[in-house]
């Protein structure tokens, strides 16, 4: 069994919170074709190892979570790679409102370093800027996405 790492990113979105995660609950449903699918096939690439470019396939899976209290709500967010090699994801994305008009997309989670020591090696050297990679481009994409959306909507407001 691997050790546990876990991971976390954030990036600034220009559009309420509440909006940020109901648009990304459509969104991945919206990109995946699919009526009612919470799957999202997903290519990333890293770049950043000694001039060393690996590409890894995801599926990214969302799933809206309702909080008690009157909580605001999450995004459920796990992803599976094309090859055992690298680890699964599991974690939370949530959105906290930095203005009316903005807020913080945010993901926390953890994995498994895969394949005992040596895994834990390569995670230690590699796996862990692929995964922190993985999680920044997603982030990045579903800001622009949400960004795009919002602004068109408030040109027709």
């Amino acid at each position: 069994m691997g050790a546990v790492r876990e991971l976390s990113a954030s990036v600034p979105v220009k559009a309420p919170s509440g909006f940020a995660l109901a648009f990304l609950n459509t969104y991945v449903r919206d990109r995946a074709g699919v009526d009612g699918d919470t799957c999202l096939p997903l290519r990333y690439t890293v770049t950043q190892l000694a001039g060393l470019t690996l590409e890894r396939d995801v599926v990214v899976r969302v799933e809206y979570v309702l909080q008690p209290g009157g909580a605001p709500a999450t995004l459920d967010i796990a992803w599976e790679p094309d090859a055992s090699l690298f680890p699964n994801f599991k974690g939370t994305l949530h959105a906290d409102e930095t203005t009316k008009a903005a807020c913080t997309l945010t993901i926390d989670g953890e994995y498994d370093a895969p394949g005992g020591v040596a895994g834990q090696l390569f995670d230690a050297v590699i796996g862990v800027r692929i995964a922190h990679g993985t999680i920044v481009q997603l982030l990045e994409q579903f800001r622009d996405a949400i960004e795009e959306d919002y602004k068109k909507r408030m040109e027709f407001a």
